[in-house]
């Protein structure tokens, strides 16, 4: 983006990470059929004055298929609703949604002062990072309007952050008092990985498992959502895994009859939105809250020779031998009641859903 014939170096392109690598929590392909999805955002230092959306975009894509010429790629960059996708080799196994986007600072604070929510429109940890983002489906695409939509990645990053950072600092600290760095400032943040991020590729890891080729599986947002709500500082795996499934439904709202998980760093966007004209979603998510309660709950309580087979090769035994240690090590009373919450709901036709209770 910045070599120097760039046709856009002098908008200071930044290309930075969003979703889960930023979070720390990716899962590698479960099938033949599936890629490392990397999203990545590419920040122009520009405005909506200069540009429209479709120009915008325009002016990114043309980049990218000069990368992709220029390295061989076997296909060209295909341009979606809202990124440019620009897939690898077969060999490679993976592809990258690159979002065009510029900053968005004062349009979001205003949205959020105008919804009522004040608090959140006066934390620069939140407002800071908001971005305008293209999609060819909005009516302002092709003209020069005010008028985007917004996104705020790095924001929901520091929220997510925030709901492990005593966690986070804790294990900065055992790395600095094993002299590995010289202060906890030091430590980079992917250095240390939390029981929220490996509960999360876990509950990820069996979603990919029990939902491969299908459409309605739940969506990673939701997922990582709910756990983060649901987390509450636990030291290891298993407690978090406990906590998580035992609590992460009852963050979902329902006003109106319409559930609604909301975007912690802007409340009017409703992750849950497909849900409403789209059942099978929201039955999909249901039926992965019971069937990893059921497995968590059943098969954590029991030695690893004993897991039975479609578990680990749904987990794989690599991934069961990564955390095996620090979770079957010990009994999991909390767990192992989750099967047992789960039938009880089930009987009392309550469906997990919260506000049944």
């Amino acid at each position: 983006m910045d070599r120097p014939a760039s046709s856009i170096k002098h908008l200071e392109p930044e290309i930075s990470p969003q979703g889960s690598i930023l979070l720390g929590t990716v899962t590698r392909p479960i099938g033949d059929a599936d890629e490392y999805d990397f999203d990545l955002v590419c920040l122009l230092n520009a405005t909506k004055l200069d540009y429209t959306q479709a120009r915008l975009k325009a002016a990114v894509g043309e980049e990218i298929k000069v990368y992709a010429a220029s390295n061989n790629m076997h296909e060209d960059p295909d341009e979606g609703r809202r990124c440019w996708t620009l897939t690898y080799s077969d060999g490679e196994k993976f592809h990258m949604d690159i979002l065009p986007a510029i900053p968005d600072r004062q349009a979001y604070q205003a949205l959020l002062a105008h919804k009522g929510h004040r608090l959140l429109a006066s934390d620069p940890t939140v407002v800071d990072h908001a971005i305008a983002i293209t999609d060819k489906e909005h009516p302002s695409y092709h003209w020069l309007s005010n008028d985007w939509l917004v996104s705020n990645p790095k924001g929901y990053a520091a929220w997510f952050k925030m709901r492990q950072v005593e966690e986070v600092i804790r294990r900065k600290r055992t790395l600095v008092d094993g002299r590995v760095y010289a202060s906890v400032e030091d430590v980079p943040d992917h250095r240390v990985k939390t029981p929220l991020q490996r509960a999360i590729q876990l509950l990820k890891r069996h979603r990919d498992a029990m939902f491969q080729g299908q459409d309605e599986r739940p969506i990673s947002v939701i997922i990582t959502t709910l756990a983060a709500h649901a987390y509450r500082g636990e030291n290891t795996i298993k407690d978090a895994l406990a906590a998580i499934l035992l609590t992460m439904n009852r963050y979902i709202e329902d006003p109106g009859g319409v559930e609604w998980v909301r975007n912690p760093v802007n409340p009017e966007e409703n992750f849950a939105d497909r849900w409403v004209g789209d059942p099978a979603r929201e039955k999909a998510f249901y039926e992965w809250l019971d069937a990893a309660r059921r497995d968590f709950g059943n098969f954590l309580t029991a030695p690893v020779s004993r897991i039975p087979k479609d578990f680990q090769e749904a987990m794989t035994l690599k991934t069961m031998a990564k955390v095996s240690s620090r979770i079957f090590a010990a009994a999991m009373p909390a767990v192992a009641a989750l099967a047992d919450e789960a039938a009880d709901m089930k009987d009392a036709g309550q469906d997990h859903k919260p506000w049944a209770r």
